[in-house]
């Protein structure tokens, strides 16, 4: 009795979910790399198909994606992909997943060609064998789909430390916003803090941190910067000198009655010149 029902079920079944296979279909959420760093490329992965059906404790859905393998390719070796084939299960119809693909991008700026490479099974279909007490068979099929994906290489986020008397400017001067920038200045000790968040940084743009006045001639400056770019953290550190020295007042007073001198020993010369002349 109970092989009668899961025919009846595996039959029903079958007949509402034909030729319902998984419709897969990969979408780019974030494809822009940072040159001459590693960074990841982050995919939607969706299962459009709709065809799901279950039967009490039962499923037989032919629409979806088992032992889901994502694997790519680049076709351009200034471009390396790092993640292995990554392992993603079931997709069910209807569903989303999203991923992460690491990849080192080489100096140059341009737009390199990624394959995405899906791998599954699915339930293909439903047969039946023998008389008065009939055996169910379940038949998976293997498919690939391949999926063509651009990624951008890009200059990203360049951040630059412009120092002066009062204030520390960090400069953007590449062509990628800085998200989230949080700053350390590790040295000089007396200018040391941490936690100094400013935002975001857009490409040309900059923000200014103000410091105390410093009594000498010149300081070296070290911080230590942390933002995200796409969404790969970076941290890097930045170094300038803040050069607090000007001539003193006295020196321009002592350089008045120089350059009077100067000039009246230079127009000595040229009157005695003229009467000699004569």
């Amino acid at each position: 009795m109970m092989r009668l029902l899961i025919l009846i079920l595996a039959i029903l079944v079958l007949f509402l979910t034909a030729c319902a296979r998984p419709d897969l279909s990969v979408e780019s959420v974030n494809s822009e790399l940072d040159a001459g760093r590693m960074g990841s490329m982050v995919l939607s992965i969706r299962n459009a198909q709709t065809n799901a059906t279950e039967e009490g404790l039962y499923t037989f859905n032919s629409s979806d994606a088992l032992c889901l393998v994502l694997r790519a390719v680049s076709h351009d070796d200034r471009l390396r992909i790092l993640s292995e084939p990554l392992h993603l299960g079931s997709l069910r119809s209807g569903s989303v997943v999203r991923v992460e693909i690491d990849a080192l991008a080489g100096e140059d700026i341009g737009i390199y060609p990624v394959d995405i490479i899906l791998s599954y099974m699915w339930l293909s279909s439903i047969e039946t064998s023998g008389g008065a007490s009939p055996e169910v068979y379940f038949l998976y099929e293997n498919s690939t789909d391949v999926f063509p994906v651009e990624v951008k290489v890009v200059t990203g986020p360049v951040l630059s430390l412009f120092p002066s008397k009062s204030s520390i400017e960090i400069k953007n001067l590449g062509d990628r916003t800085a998200k989230s920038v949080s700053v350390q200045i590790t040295s000089p000790v007396v200018l040391r803090r941490s936690g100094i968040e400013l935002g975001d940084i857009p490409p040309g743009k900059s923000k200014s941190i103000e410091i105390p006045k410093l009594e000498g001639e010149e300081y070296p400056v070290v911080c230590m910067v942390n933002y995200t770019s796409g969404f790969t953290e970076v941290s890097t550190e930045l170094a300038s000198v803040v050069r607090t020295r000007q001539l003193p007042g006295g020196a321009i007073l002592l350089l008045v009655p120089v350059i009077a001198v100067a000039l009246y020993v230079v127009f000595s010369r040229n009157e005695l010149r003229r009467i000699i002349g004569r």
